[in-house]
């Protein structure tokens, strides 16, 4: 049975985007038109998917969240580079998570099961195991690489 997709009158997909079955887009949110949706994806609202990211099956992304955000590295000549967000992740509000760079990677990563909380911040070209928690405010610079079933707090003392 085919599940049906549902997208706000005010979110603005560019052609081009590949979006799955059964997605929701709530209101205001901005689709490029290199981005992939995997099936049951459900962005709640306010939400910018840029450049060329593809959100896994069953990721659930909350308002204010942009994932796919030119990396911030001077040596980026602005270059075809990759997010690629695994299955089932959840991430929270004002949550950034850019592309790789050209002169590394090319790509960021982050596996299956990642819960990212409020603010948290993954750089471009890191590689993020599954099951990954970061907690509210946790960031990484880039060219970092984090395993499996790792948690990382946020404003640690």
């Amino acid at each position: 049975m085919k599940i049906q997709t549902v997208i706000h009158p005010s979110s603005v997909i560019e052609a081009g985007a590949k979006i799955g079955e059964g997605v929701r887009i709530g209101p205001f949110c901005h689709i490029s038109a290199d981005a992939v949706l995997g099936d049951r994806v459900e962005l709640v609202s306010h939400i910018s998917v840029m450049g060329a990211t593809t959100i896994g099956a069953s990721t659930k992304v909350y308002p204010m969240a942009t994932l796919g955000a030119p990396p911030q590295n001077n040596k980026h000549k602005g270059g075809r580079t990759t997010l690629v967000v695994g299955e089932n992740c959840t991430i929270r509000e004002g949550v950034t998570m850019h592309v790789g760079t050209d002169s590394s990677r090319g790509e960021t990563t982050i596996g299956d099961n990642g819960n990212f909380l409020a603010y948290a911040h993954i750089a471009h070209d890191c590689i993020v195991g599954k099951n990954a928690t970061f907690a509210n405010q946790a960031t990484l610079g880039g060219h970092c690489e984090i395993g499996d079933n790792v948690y990382i707090g946020g404003l640690s003392a």
